[in-house]
């Protein structure tokens, strides 16, 4: 039996250092909970000993809650130390693994490549298979299209949030949006705007970046940045742009990898000798989010093997495929 320890009280260790069957695991930081909690099945932490780096402390409360481990302070723990080692053992403990805190950026020079789709329906389905933190940050020069494409009002944008302590970021499936409002950001400093996304960082295990190229804002979160996804469509224009932009990143050492979208078999003469990281079908209604290409690109993200953990298996894990599979391709969203 696995026990993640994340405490001071020395009393703790006393109890169950004689215990044959007990696995000990220690953490001081917040990281360390969250990484030692695969295969544990009793943690006992004490919030006030934990060190809040490089996640907050609600952030790993919410994981905890999610996971199902079971959780207790020493004090409850010392209290029936009898009680919750029995609980404990009855526990499965079948947490294998945790997501690990990615961020990601789907960016292009070209609208209408269907990026937004695609960076909403990666965070959706990352918050519904996964039930951890995940937001989403919009860097555009027009209008945000998230209020139209969730159905959602959004009141309160960027700005809003990075300025008062108050105002909460809306949230959409589990996904916490940060939809920009560039004319009144464009006079913030960057460095208030890093400490904005720094925070948000702590607080979530993805962040997921939609963004025209190039931003005048983007600076405020590039260096977070683990992966930039280019994205094309089987049209000329886009695939020359989805090319240079590749190249334009990779010079600035930033690892990038192009993903075409809406391909078909009958786009052979614009995609001609050119080969991405990820081609992407097209798909009926992609708008509905139902995940088919979340799947896909979090397969990437995450390599399959792992992001298979995620997915249900056998009927279940085709059934939505059925409705998904057509002729229409993404809409023209940016």
């Amino acid at each position: 039996m696995r026990v993640l320890i994340a405490t001071k009280e020395l009393a703790v260790f006393d109890t169950l250092k004689d215990i044959k069957d007990v696995e000990l695991k220690e953490a001081l930081f917040s990281g360390q909970i969250y990484e030692g909690l695969a295969g544990v099945q009793l943690a006992i932490i004490d919030f006030e000993d934990v060190v809040p780096h490089p996640r907050s402390l609600d952030m790993i409360k919410k994981v905890l809650a999610e996971t199902g481990v079971i959780f207790v302070s020493s004090q409850e723990f010392l209290a029936q130390p009898d009680r919750w080692l029995a609980e404990a053992r009855a526990a499965k403990g079948d947490l294998t693994a945790l997501p690990q805190q990615k961020a990601v950026a789907f960016v292009s020079y070209s609208g209408g490549t269907g990026k937004t789709v695609l960076a909403l329906d990666t965070a959706v389905h990352f918050a519904r298979r996964t039930k951890m933190p995940v937001f989403l940050a919009e860097f555009t020069y027009g209008e945000s299209a998230l209020p139209s494409m969730t159905g959602k009002d959004m009141p309160h944008k960027l700005f809003d949030l990075a300025t008062q302590l108050d105002v909460e970021a809306p949230k959409y499936k589990g996904v916490t949006l940060v939809p920009m409002d560039y004319e009144y950001c464009r006079d913030l400093p960057v460095r208030q705007l890093e400490q904005y996304f720094e925070e948000q960082m702590e607080k979530h295990i993805l962040m997921v970046v939609d963004s025209r190229w190039p931003h005048g804002l983007i600076g405020a979160v590039q260096d977070e940045i683990d992966e930039w996804f280019v994205v094309a469509t089987p049209r000329i224009d886009t695939v020359e742009n989805a090319r240079r932009l590749h190249q334009e990143l990779e010079k600035l050492e930033r690892k990038a990898s192009i993903i075409v979208n809406q391909k078909s078999t009958v786009d052979s003469l614009a995609l001609a000798g050119f080969e991405g990281s990820l081609d992407l079908p097209k798909t009926r209604q992609p708008d509905r989010l139902d995940g088919q290409l979340g799947r896909e690109i979090l397969s990437l993200i995450y390599g399959k093997k792992n992001w298979r953990k995620y997915e249900p298996k056998g009927f279940f894990a085709n059934f939505g495929r059925r409705f998904s599979s057509g002729g229409r391709g993404l809409s023209a969203l940016a």
